[in-house]
């Protein structure tokens, strides 16, 4: 049996969200847990109910096909669609 490489399954992720857009709401949402927020607090920060975020996180995680929180925001990153935090032109 062929076992896929870790390579192979990050390209098979990018062809996955090539397409993939966020609505405005959705990348406020993946911004915010990006930033290591929990439902409660981006719930508070939005002015939603924690369960509203929730929905959105698992929606966003639906939509990649991701593993988790994190695969997600990776993945959102990559694809350009959220902002890279390492990039040197953010201030520290």
């Amino acid at each position: 049996m062929h076992r896929a490489s870790p390579a192979s399954h990050a390209i098979q992720d990018d062809q996955a969200v090539k397409t993939m857009h966020l609505s405005k709401r959705q990348a406020q949402v993946l911004a915010l847990v990006a930033e290591g927020a929990t439902d409660n607090e981006i719930a508070i920060q939005l002015g939603l109910s924690a369960k509203t975020i929730s929905s959105y996180v698992k929606h966003i995680r639906t939509r990649f096909q991701a593993q988790s929180r994190a695969h997600a925001v990776a993945l959102a990153i990559r694809q350009g669609l959220l902002p890279d935090s390492d990039s040197p032109d953010r201030e520290v």
